[in-house]
């Protein structure tokens, strides 16, 4: 079995490491880069996915002695963490946190020793990176970790300068299957595992991670399970289910397989990858997972419900068959609920009729006193009310509100989806303001 990437990063050289979208890959390439730390007040910047921040404080105890190191998902204790003394030397957060403390003059890039990019293909926007990196000195490490070195190519050229590649820098030809994929968030993956051996009621299970830092949490939620358990992070022995906790690599997959029935956990921005080593894939919800959709999700179900039990489905079916002889239906249904989706939010932030192009402004209860920054506002605009960034006009930050500017046909809507979210501890009020469009 792989384990994690572990490349020969030599002092002032940057790096490019393939792996799959996990936090436990980036260990190796982690602790080489904090070994760059000379200059006393010298920092290791690590721009993470939003959705895998809390998986990254695993990895911290593995880092060189004398590290000290925070996870910081927010603005405020990014910049407690900055500004402490002695400090912190690493200090891993997502980018628009990164972009924010920049913006506030918290983060001097002079600091900066050395820069990982962690997948910046699943960020909202890889060009983020252009923002955090336009002061860093030229001579400070670069380091990027991505699944799918094609998507970034561009930005390896910008930022990386010739790195050293290692990792699985190759795919299979063809996927390899069949598969079951239970989609559950990072955070939930060690309570999943007790609800999935109740439904897959195996005889005996060997349980494969990428590395070996949540072995002992692993071991406490399955103690009871009444069936032999096996817990690896390399070689795997033959068990009658196999149940992979992180995303494997092609090649460990295709080891995986001659091992027993595999099972993959699929977090959130993992999807891509698993779509392009596995196949067919059966999807397996479990209840957790079902109970914490949101009131959207659950109204579109319904609508998918409804037009399954009543619509005519042949003409979609003539349609879709060509489909079905290249991909698993799961995977079409899939594709076309994304499309449906997308198209929806296109349909939410366009204006429509003699009115198109007008914006107003949205008013929110809470400002700079707040201590909230733009990037915050954008930030939950776009991940949690899925509002195209395009869609997204001036943000006005005052000291106790802000304004924002929307598309007017949308405007009513984003409102009522941001009144009563939280941001920073504040709970929001939001509303149109009535003053005109802007």
């Amino acid at each position: 079995m792989s384990a994690p990437t572990n490349p020969s990063l030599s002092r002032g050289q940057n790096h490019l490491v393939i792996a799959p979208p996990a936090p436990s890959y980036a260990s190796a390439i982690l602790g080489r880069l904090a070994e760059q730390l000379q200059a006393e007040g010298s920092l290791v910047l690590v721009l993470a996915p939003p959705a895998s921040l809390g998986e990254w404080s695993a990895l911290l105890p593995a880092l060189p002695s004398g590290t000290r190191a925070v996870v910081a998902s927010g603005l405020r204790q990014a910049t407690r963490s900055l500004k402490a003394a002695p400090g912190f030397n690493v200090i891993i957060t997502p980018p628009l946190t990164a972009i924010a403390l920049r913006e506030k003059s918290v983060l001097d890039p002079s600091r900066i020793a050395a820069i990982l990019a962690a997948w910046p293909e699943t960020w909202e926007d890889a060009e983020q990176l252009t923002v955090v990196l336009q002061d860093v000195a030229r001579e400070a490490v670069r380091g990027i970790i991505t699944s799918d070195g094609g998507a970034i190519q561009g930005v390896v050229e910008r930022h990386a300068w010739r790195p050293a590649t290692s990792g699985d820098t190759g795919l299979p030809t063809m996927p390899a299957g069949p598969v079951r994929t239970v989609p559950v968030a990072w955070g939930r993956r060690i309570p999943a595992l007790q609800e999935l051996i109740e439904r897959l009621d195996p005889s005996s299970l060997a349980i494969w991670t990428a590395g070996d830092s949540h072995h002992p949490e692993i071991r406490t939620a399955v103690a009871g399970a009444g069936i032999p358990v096996t817990i690896s992070s390399g070689e795997i022995a033959p068990a009658d289910h196999v149940l992979a906790f992180d995303p494997p690599t092609a090649a460990d997959l295709a080891r995986l397989l001659t091992a027993g029935n595999v099972t993959l956990l699929v977090p959130p921005g993992t999807e891509a990858w698993i779509a392009r080593i596995a196949a067919p894939r059966t999807p397996l919800l479990l209840s957790a997972t079902l109970d914490s959709a949101d009131a959207d999700l659950t109204r579109r179900r319904a609508a998918i419900d409804r037009a399954v039990r009543d619509a005519a489905l042949w003409p979609g079916m003539l349609a879709l068959a060509p489909l079905f002889e290249r991909h698993d239906p799961a995977s079409v249904a899939a594709a076309l609920y994304g499309l449906w989706a997308a198209d929806q939010r296109k349909q939410l932030t366009a204006a429509e009729g003699p009115e198109a192009g007008a914006t107003v402004k949205i008013w929110v209860g809470a400002g700079k006193r707040d201590q909230i920054a733009v990037s915050d506002i954008v930030g939950m605009l776009t991940n949690e009310v899925r509002i195209d960034r395009g869609s997204i006009g001036k943000v006005d930050l005052r000291e106790s509100f802000s304004l924002i500017e929307v598309p007017a046909a949308a405007a009513e809507r984003i409102a009522s989806a941001i009144g009563g979210r939280t941001l920073r501890g504040r709970r929001l009020t939001a509303r149109v303001d009535r003053k005109g469009p802007a």
